[in-house]
């Protein structure tokens, strides 16, 4: 079932990750001490992620799947595997191994490891949800 959600996503993000008529929306990501640490690109669909150098990572998207809303992360190589999900707040490996939470308000998502130790955070102000799983994804390593 999986495999089915992740060719959806990666139907839905099409053969150029970038491909929008919409420029996307820039939100740093910073680490636990406020240091940027690369950017979420946020588009109406799907949010990319970049390091420092402006360099594509991965992307999360939203699949309807089973009437459920899921979030997959997708490395932004040239398999475009998938790399992680989330759900209620958790992020998760391939191996449905927990990775940390995320959490966001109306203005800043917040990033923490599986301790709960605050790993960073991001202003993101459309899209929180996705945003804040996309970050979480990029901060704790997955990409």
């Amino acid at each position: 079932m999986k495999h089915l959600l992740v060719a959806s996503l990666l139907i839905v993000l099409g053969p150029s990750l970038s491909a929008s008529l919409i420029p996307p929306l820039k939100v740093d990501i910073l680490d636990a001490q406020e240091r940027k640490q690369g950017r979420a690109l946020i588009y109406p669909n799907f949010i990319e992620l970049t390091d420092l150098s402006g360099n594509l990572r991965g992307a999360i998207g939203v699949v309807m799947a089973q009437g459920r809303v899921q979030l997959f992360l997708v490395r932004s190589d040239q398999e475009r595997r998938l790399i992680g999900w989330a759900e209620n707040y958790r992020l998760y490996n391939t191996e449905d191994q927990l990775v940390g939470y995320y959490y966001w308000t109306a203005i800043w998502s917040y990033v923490y490891d599986p301790q709960m130790k605050k790993v960073g955070q991001a202003q993101c102000l459309a899209y929180q949800g996705v945003c804040a799983a996309g970050i979480a994804g990029y901060l704790l390593g997955l990409l």
